[in-house]
């Protein structure tokens, strides 16, 4: 009986161990979550559009996926990132890229100021300078909303 027991005990520290590593692995950098945020936009918006057969209009149209990329999303309703709404995806290949396009379809709030990482249409991440992205291409009855404030309490 205190085989059993100690089983579960067992199973925590090995899955303690494992979850630690060795350190080899750095922390994030801000940029990389960007990146790691627009790629997950770029997943809501495939995902959204394999399912409904059309682009989303508006963030609520996101709700439903939001657990699928919860970053992405959150990111989106903080207004960190910026979608082109109503902006169809050229293919829903799982991987990005299978399809050249110089539209945009996401980016980082500070993009136009200073430049940055921009989500193509394909799905693939760019960085460009504010002149760069002021000078590239919206896709065709594409939208740009940012996110409301939330309200204060």
């Amino acid at each position: 009986m205190s085989r059993s027991r100690s089983w579960p005990a067992l199973c925590a520290l090995a899955l303690l161990a494992v979850g630690c590593g060795d350190g080899t692995n750095p922390p994030i950098t801000p940029e990389q979550a960007v990146e790691h945020n627009l790629t997950q936009v770029g997943e809501l918006c495939r995902n959204y559009q394999f399912t409904k057969k059309k682009p989303p209009e508006k963030l609520s149209d996101l709700r439903l996926l939001q657990t699928m990329s919860a970053n992405g999303y959150e990111a989106l309703r903080r207004g960190d990132i910026v979608l082109l709404y109503n902006a169809r995806l050229p293919d829903l290949a799982e991987e990005p890229g299978q399809t050249e396009t110089p539209e945009i379809l996401a980016y980082a709030k500070q993009v136009p100021v200073s430049g940055g990482p921009v989500l193509m249409l394909n799905r693939k991440i760019r960085t460009m300078t504010p002149e760069e992205f002021k000078a590239a291409p919206r896709p065709a009855g594409a939208k740009e909303e940012t996110a409301e404030p939330a309200a204060k309490k």
